[in-house]
C-alpha cells in the first residue's frame, strides 16, 4: 500500500510538470524568466508556511544539506530549464527531461560505487545517443539558439538528480511539506536579487501580461510549484530516488499533448528517432534495476 501511495503522488507531479512544460514556454513570452521563478516559489512558500509553521525548526546539521537540495531543484534545475524552453521547442523539452531516470542510476554507480552492468551501459549508451541526436541536429543545421536551448535542458536534468539524492538524505527526518516549503523558499531568495534586476531593468513588464499570461502564472503557482513538488516529496519519502526518478517516463505524455495544443508544434522526424533510442535505452535500464541503492540509508 505504501508503494501504490508513493507512485500516485509521483504519477501526479510527473504528470504536472510535463504540462507545465509548454504552459510556462508560452508564459515566458509575457513574464522575465528570473521574475516568473521567483513568482512561482515566493507564492508556493508562502501557502505552504500555515501547513508547517508548527515544525518549521529544523536541525543546524540539516541547513546545508536542505540549501543544496533548494539550490538543484530550484535555482539551477529552473534556471537552465526555463532557459531550455525560451530557445527549444516544448516537444523537445518533454523528451529530453524523461532521461533523468538514466542520469539518477549512472550518477548512483559513482556515488555508491555500484558495479556497472552491461544493461545499465547499454540503456544509458542508447539513452545518451538519442539525447546527443536531438541536441545535435540543431547543431548541423547551425541552429544555435536551438542547440543553446537543448543543452541547457540536459542540465537541468542533472540539476534535479542532485535535487533528489539531497533531498532523500533529509526527507528521512523531516516530513516532505518541510522539505518542500524548505526547497520552495530558498530557491525564491536566492533567486530574489535576479527578480529585482530585472525589475530596474523593465519596471512595466507586467502591464504585458495578458489573461493567459495570467493564468500561465497561477498554474506555476499552484500546479508546478506548490501540488506537484509537495506530491513529490510525498512520493519520494515513500520510495528510492531511483525508483521515484523512472516516473519521468511519463512527463512527456502530457507535455507533448499540450504542446500540441497549445504551442502547436510538430514532431519532426529526427526527434521521433531520438525519443526511440531514448525509450529502448531507459527501457533496457529498467531491467538492470530490482531496487535502487539510493533506497539504502
Amino acid at each position: 500500500m505504501k508503494s501504490n501511495k508513493a507512485f500516485i503522488y509521483l504519477i501526479v507531479a510527473a504528470l504536472l510538470w510535463g504540462a507545465t512544460i509548454p504552459i510556462m514556454k508560452f508564459t515566458l513570452t509575457q513574464i522575465p524568466i528570473f521574475s516568473l521563478i521567483t513568482i512561482r516559489m515566493t507564492f508556493a512558500s508562502v501557502l505552504l508556511l500555515p501547513f508547517v509553521v508548527k515544525h518549521i525548526k529544523i536541525d543546524k546539521a540539516d541547513i546545508k544539506t536542505l540549501i543544496l537540495a533548494a539550490v538543484f531543484g530550484t535555482n539551477l534545475n529552473l534556471a537552465f530549464f526555463f532557459l531550455g524552453l525560451k530557445y527549444s521547442l516544448a516537444i523537445n523539452a518533454s523528451i529530453i527531461l524523461a532521461t533523468t531516470p538514466i542520469f539518477t542510476l549512472i550518477l548512483a554507480q559513482f556515488f555508491l560505487k555500484e558495479k556497472f552492468t552491461i544493461k545499465l551501459l547499454l540503456g544509458s549508451a542508447l539513452a545518451m545517443l538519442g539525447v546527443i541526436f536531438i541536441v545535435g541536429v540543431p547543431i548541423l543545421h547551425l541552429n544555435l539558439k536551438s542547440t543553446i536551448g537543448n543543452l541547457a535542458l540536459v542540465a537541468s536534468a542533472l540539476a534535479w538528480v542532485g535535487h533528489e539524492i539531497f533531498s532523500k538524505k533529509v526527507l528521512t527526518k523531516y516530513p516532505p511539506a518541510i522539505v518542500a516549503f524548505y526547497t520552495t523558499s530558498i530557491g525564491a531568495l536566492v533567486f530574489s536579487p535576479l527578480f529585482i534586476f530585472e525589475f530596474f531593468k523593465n519596471p512595466t513588464w507586467y502591464n504585458q501580461v495578458n489573461l493567459q499570461g495570467f493564468l500561465g502564472l497561477l498554474y506555476g503557482i499552484l500546479f508546478a510549484s506548490l501540488i506537484a513538488y509537495v506530491a513529490w516529496q510525498n512520493g519520494l519519502s515513500r520510495t528510492s530516488a531511483g525508483e521515484a526518478s523512472f516516473v519521468f517516463y511519463l512527463m512527456p505524455l502530457s507535455g507533448i499533448l499540450f504542446s500540441v495544443l497549445l504551442l502547436n508544434e510538430s514532431f519532426p522526424t529526427f526527434l521521433i528517432f531520438g525519443a526511440i533510442l531514448i525509450f529502448l535505452g531507459v527501457v533496457l535500464a529498467e531491467f538492470h534495476r530490482k531496487f535502487h541503492p539510493l533506497h539504502r540509508s
